[in-house]
């Protein structure tokens, strides 16, 4: 389990800068919350494709959840969080997208922390950890994009081979995360 922060911004998408960092709990906490559920109901009602994307742009915070930076860019990267987030559109209704998740969750090969629905309510977004010992992470992503493929038979998005992919937080209160990170340490009086 990585519990290495990353960084958050809040709307709009043109923010570069943020002295906000986040933890996985503390993006479920705020997937799950009441904070962003508003607007993805309102995102989700719209019917032109062009509105609905300057909605998501202007009003959704958002996380780069491969790491911290000093300035939103490839270039700006402080630290690696160990963490990268796939992004796969399009999948379906809300049985195409649960039946993906499970399998997605029930993959031993696939370390997830968190997964939820996307803003627009017909993709899902899955944050696992990455181990950089093993390779940068570029090459990740072309091992998580050709497994997928493989196993799962789906196209992941190219642009989470960008380490300062900016993912929106929508609400989803069926929002997967790891139970470790959940579970807080027992406090023992003696």
């Amino acid at each position: 389990m990585v519990d290495k922060p990353f960084q958050f911004y809040r709307a709009p998408i043109m923010t570069v800068h943020s002295r906000k960092t986040m933890t996985i709990k503390e993006a479920y906490q705020y997937i799950t919350s009441l904070v962003p559920m508003e607007r993805t109901h309102k995102l989700r009602a719209m019917e032109n494709e062009k509105e609905a994307k300057k909605f998501k742009a202007m009003n959704f915070d958002f996380a780069c959840f491969s790491g911290t930076f000093s300035y939103r860019d490839a270039n700006n990267l402080i630290e690696h969080s160990g963490l990268m987030c796939l992004d796969y559109d399009h999948v379906g209704n809300s049985h195409q997208l649960w039946a993906l998740r499970e399998r997605l969750l029930q993959d031993p090969m696939l370390k997830t922390e968190l997964l939820f629905t996307s803003p627009s309510g017909d993709g899902l977004k899955q944050v696992v950890e990455i181990d950089l010992t093993l390779g940068d992470h570029l090459a990740w992503f072309n091992v998580l994009k050709n497994y997928i493929k493989a196993n799962h038979r789906y196209e992941i998005d190219k642009a989470c081979s960008d380490v300062c992919r900016s993912c929106f937080l929508p609400h989803d209160a069926s929002c997967y995360v790891n139970p470790i990170i959940l579970n807080e340490p027992d406090v023992c009086p003696f």
